[in-house]
């Protein structure tokens, strides 16, 4: 007994620590999400208001969508621990993927055996799929913990009725955590009522659950009837569907989500079609390659009476996790499949349980686990040595945007010195990083988003004034032999991401 806690306990802190290691360093920059969702909770601990001033919401508005409000109420805590920064915002994630590990443990636990529980919590620890996720602060890694809690919980309620509440409200946050579930989860949960039939129908026989389930269900349509009234609900969606779904195109869409390149190759970053750096590492797959024999090995487990149920619901868990993607302009994508994580890492669980205890000889199974133990360490080592190199990368404009923390802080240190400071307009949603390096707003009325390139006419000769400009904007501009630098920014592999500087003091515009 002591020896599974012992080993529990060991897999939890090895995946804080991978999860927590450099936390703000790598990903190197921070994203204008994870800005929006963090100054948007620092709003709601300091005032009780988003950025526009609602009171509470249920949605928080944010470029041109609305964002789900579980992530940013659960960044609060951090928040106000650490204060405002990218440390304390991506903890949340770290705390989330940590959480899931354990979550896993136990439903495997209680729903298979110890040895599967093992493997499959450890394998979630060593995910590099759930491992990025769990470094940022977006919203998707909440979704993953909810969801995995709620089944959980639901199973457990077929022992203990008093369990159910429990179950039934997570599945009810699990809404309000990220846009794929509101795809792919009711399904899942039919797929769960259809397996566990006979032990559902027992339990809603008690008045208890049907009352529980009104509450819930009332709950539900009060919280987002006026979400859906005012489309907040399905913003996102409706920023991100595709334009023509053809029968062509979801087929590919969805049978790309389980090709080769995309789970043991590729991955997301270099997947045919693909650029964005942000949303994994150069060099390996979602999964790694030691996981493929396992996972076809656990689909002879449909033929085991004793795991049947347990394994038909993660594989068709596996199936229909693409629909979160699938129906829009880019897929595969490893951010809006990322449930998916859950049932690979239970299916190759199943399989290397079902394998070696194929083997009746001790010592041939223990030589066999002793090699799967060195092979999957090999495995993992490639990722962390791939990991330290991300950030070399993927910090410019398709990665994670790296510089405006940095300007700011140029920005702060100097604004004494200055009437009028531009942040270079070369950012998604840049104005939610003045928010976020300067909450109290001790430069607002100094520090400014504009681009000299494209509209020089910002430049006046009477202020004082100081701008950032990347390298290739300043060659660009009509400023480029009239701009004095004054501070050099360099992305982490040592090439110039901005300068800060002036203009030349004497220039004036029309003589450009």
């Amino acid at each position: 007994m002591k020896m599974k806690w012992i080993i529990l306990g060991t897999i939890l802190l090895l995946s804080f620590f991978i999860r927590a290691w450099q936390l703000d360093k790598n990903p190197a920059g921070f994203f204008c999400d994870e800005a929006s969702i963090g100054y948007n909770a620092y709003s709601i601990f300091k005032t009780g208001k988003d950025e526009w001033g609602v009171t509470f919401p249920l949605f928080f508005k944010a470029f041109g969508e609305y964002k789900n409000p579980v992530f940013i109420y659960s960044s609060i805590p951090s928040i106000a621990l650490f204060g405002l920064n990218e440390f304390s915002l991506r903890l949340t994630s770290v705390l989330y993927g940590t959480l899931t590990i354990l979550v896993l443990y136990l439903w495997l636990r209680k729903l298979f055996d110890e040895n599967t529980a093992v493997w499959g919590s450890f394998f979630l620890a060593i995910s590099p799929w759930h491992i990025h996720f769990s470094r940022v602060g977006f919203e998707l890694i909440s979704s993953v913990f909810w969801v995995s809690l709620s089944f959980y919980l639901l199973y457990k309620s077929f022992a203990n009725i008093l369990i159910y509440p429990f179950g039934a409200i997570s599945l009810l946050i699990s809404y309000f955590t990220y846009s794929p579930p509101k795809i792919y989860l009711p399904i899942l949960f039919l797929f769960f009522f259809i397996i566990y039939y006979k032990k559902l129908v027992v339990l809603i026989k008690h008045k208890f659950i049907w009352f529980i389930s009104l509450l819930i269900f009332l709950l539900f349509v009060i919280l987002l009837l006026p979400s859906i009234q005012d489309n907040s609900f399905w913003a996102r969606w409706v920023q991100v569907r595709q334009g023509e779904l053809t029968i062509d195109f979801l087929r590919q869409a969805y049978l790309n989500h389980f090709s080769f390149d995309f789970l043991f190759s590729k991955g997301d970053i270099d997947f045919s079609g693909q650029f964005i750096t942000r949303h994994s590492i150069r060099g390996m797959g979602e999964l790694y390659w030691i996981q493929l024999p396992f996972i076809m090995v656990s689909l002879s487990l449909l033929f085991n009476s004793k795991m049947r149920k347990g394994a038909l619901f993660f594989i068709l868990f596996l199936l229909i996790y693409p629909l979160g993607s699938v129906f829009t302009s880019i897929a595969p994508q490893a951010t809006r499949s990322v449930v998916g994580v859950i049932p690979f890492q239970v299916l190759t669980a199943l399989g290397i349980t079902a394998f070696l205890s194929y083997f009746k000889n001790k010592l041939l199974r223990k030589t066999l686990m002793l090699f799967l133990i060195v092979t999957i360490v090999l495995s993992f080592s490639n990722f962390i040595n791939l990991y330290k190199k991300y950030p070399n990368y993927s910090s410019d404009y398709w990665g994670w945007q790296y510089g405006p923390k940095e300007i700011m802080a140029y920005f702060l240190k100097n604004s004494g010195k200055y009437d009028e400071m531009f942040m270079s307009g070369e950012f998604n949603a840049g104005e939610i990083f003045l928010s976020f390096y300067d909450p109290e707003g001790t430069c607002k009325n100094k520090c400014k988003m504009g681009q000299l390139r494209d509209t020089p006419e910002l430049y006046d000769p009477v202020k004082r004034q100081l701008f950032s400009m990347g390298p290739d904007y300043l060659t660009n501009s009509k400023f480029k032999d009239n701009f004095i630098i004054k501070h050099t920014i360099r992305y982490p592999d040592g090439k110039v991401a901005f300068f800060i500087g002036e203009v030349k003091k004497g220039t004036r515009l029309e003589m450009l």
